[in-house]
């Protein structure tokens, strides 16, 4: 009977464990330079006057009529989008040398992203080969600020983009 104990609470403890395991982030770990939400001024300072600056309007059931810019570093290596003045996309397309607070950054191995981040929250496929790994950021929090979306290509990130889901 002791056993049957032992046994059963090393598997609750297991499997608790196995729940917690997924790696919702706190707001200060969802950054790519600049977090979301941040001004054009903000971003300028931080990643320097854009190549080029794209500007459309986006007609929204959601969110309404509002124009977004684009901010477009060296050959779209970094893309940041803003939703009217503020930040809302944050995007890596190559590797730059830009990391997450965590020290994530594009060419990383999968292997090295799990030591830092831990399991992702959504894993799903993607476009051109990629897989997706979505990390929510920590819902015990009262404020949305954006998910840490890493598209992983022959075991390596591709693509970093940091978003509103």
């Amino acid at each position: 009977m002791k056993r049957i104990r032992i046994v059963a609470m090393v598997l609750a403890l297991l499997f608790g464990f196995m729940n917690h395991s997924f790696a919702e982030l706190s707001a200060n770990r969802i950054a790519l330079g600049v977090q979301l939400g941040t001004k054009f001024e903000e971003v300028k300072n931080v990643f320097g006057v854009p190549d080029r600056v794209t500007r459309e309007e986006v007609k929204s059931e959601a969110y309404g009529d509002f124009v977004e810019s684009r901010y477009i570093y060296g050959n779209n290596s970094i893309v940041v989008s803003f939703f009217n003045e503020n930040a809302w996309r944050i995007e890596s397309n190559s590797d730059n040398g830009w990391r997450t607070p965590d020290g994530v950054t594009v060419g990383m191995a999968l292997q090295d992203v799990y030591a830092r981040l831990g399991k992702e929250d959504i894993k799903s496929p993607a476009d051109n080969g990629e897989t997706l790994y979505w990390y929510n950021h920590d819902t015990k929090q009262k404020i949305n600020v954006g998910n840490l979306y890493l598209f992983v290509k022959n075991g390596r990130v591709s693509r970093i983009v940091i978003a509103y889901q």
